[in-house]
């Protein structure tokens, strides 16, 4: 009974038909309670009528009639009721019900000379009755409803499994294996996606193979041209260099964005303020027009290598093509908070969602009078997210580009920076 269908049936059923013989029971132990409560009220109510029609002389008992029917309201449907009853037992009897002011009602029989008024009880089932079948149906819907519950959670349960391996699926893709154990279902499940992940994983590194390889066997043919372009005229060599060293900044591009791919979030406690200056002051030194707008003392956990490569992708692309970086660093509510400004045109509102996408750019002119593959932002984003970041770009007004990356700061070494 490993199966999670066959338990879940067998707790729905056994779950139902207690609360159903649950509620049977107390409900079949109020209605025992009414019917003695309504034999002892009704035996009482006419043993006492009847003795007040009775006296006894010795041995001898005397029955007296009494001279008119009992006073009160006539009830026609209870007297039409047993006039029939009479007469389909050929009892040849007048009869009236009458209701008296304290509202018990009488039967009075003409037997004879006299009238006998007997006490019945009123039919319709009492209040108590009414108040049990609703405690009944209230038992009923709690249990079927608290039984469903039961059953949707632990449906639900099962379910998280799912959920977990889909938050837990890396940057890269791919997914952690799982345990393969528990009931039937979860196994099978568990065995699903571990064949995933490992299709997954297989497909990413087939990615990288493939990509790493072309960027190698790229080079052979382009040194073979660099070599034939020795022998073409000036302006022609120059030409086909320029060419030349695009295919190949374009290469080792599309290389390290793939390898970026692969690499997890990094440990090492970095104070992020100088690393965005040694940044800043490295592209100063080859002529970047950067300028520093201040820098906020934070600490961050990160892989400095990869986010020093982003920073510089960021500035460059800022100093480039927005004819200048201002850089700043601020801290606001727990995070580190780059903002990298320019005073360039700017991109169209329309391309801002695919401003991340590989070998994008907003205006295809660009390609010859600026270098670049236009893989920049793709890679600084890929490095930012899988450091725990987030890197979002804006139009400023009335023109220019904001770049802003944020990234949680280290809380245990504030202190220390802040000292």
């Amino acid at each position: 009974m490993n199966s999670i269908r066959i338990r879940f049936s067998l707790m729905l059923v056994g779950s139902v038909l207690c609360v159903v013989i649950l509620a049977s029971a107390v409900m079949s132990q109020m209605i025992l309670g009414l019917v003695e409560k309504d034999f002892r009220d009704g035996l009482t109510s006419r043993v006492a009528a009847f003795s007040n029609s009775i006296t006894f002389r010795g041995n001898d008992a005397v029955f007296h009639l009494q001279p008119a029917p009992i006073e009160g309201k006539l009830l026609e449907a209870p007297t039409k009721l047993l006039q029939e009853a009479f007469q389909k037992s050929q009892a040849n009897f007048d009869i009236f019900v009458k209701q008296t002011p304290d509202g018990q009602r009488w039967a009075s029989i003409k037997m004879g000379p006299g009238w006998l008024s007997w006490p019945i009880r009123e039919h319709a089932p009492p209040p108590e009755v009414w108040w049990g079948l609703a405690g009944w149906m209230v038992l009923i819907t709690v249990g079927v409803i608290g039984v469903a519950l039961t059953v949707a959670h632990q449906t639900t349960n099962q379910l998280k499994l799912l959920q977990s391996m889909a938050m837990s699926v890396g940057k890269d893709g791919v997914l952690p294996v799982l345990k393969e154990e528990g009931s039937i279902e979860i196994k099978a499940t568990a065995q699903a996606l571990n064949m995933m992940g490992a299709s997954l994983k297989k497909a990413m590194d087939s990615k990288i193979r493939l990509v790493a390889a072309a960027g190698h066997d790229l080079r052979t043919p382009m040194t073979r041209m660099r070599l034939r372009a020795e022998f073409l005229n000036e302006r022609e060599r120059e030409e086909w260099l320029h060419d030349l060293d695009e295919m190949d900044h374009i290469a080792d591009s599309a290389i390290q964005l793939v390898r970026e791919e692969t690499v997890g979030k990094g440990t090492e406690h970095v104070r992020l303020d100088e690393l965005v200056g040694d940044v800043c002051a490295e592209l100063a030194l080859i002529k970047m027009r950067v300028t520093i707008a201040g820098l906020d003392h934070s600490s961050v956990k990160i892989s400095p290598l990869a986010l020093k490569r982003a920073l510089r992708n960021l500035i460059i692309n800022a100093a480039t093509h927005g004819g200048g970086a201002i850089v700043s660093l601020r801290v606001h509510d727990r995070r580190a908070v780059v903002l990298i400004d320019d005073n360039g045109p700017g991109i169209p509102e329309q391309f801002l969602a695919s401003a991340f996408e590989p070998f994008f750019r907003a205006d295809p002119a660009r390609r010859q009078s600026i270098p670049g593959a236009g893989l920049g932002l793709a890679i600084a984003k890929e490095i930012v997210e899988r450091q725990g970041g987030t890197l979002e770009i804006e139009n400023r007004q009335p023109h220019g580009l904001r770049q802003t990356l944020s990234i949680e700061i280290d809380i245990a070494n504030v202190s220390s920076v802040a000292a």
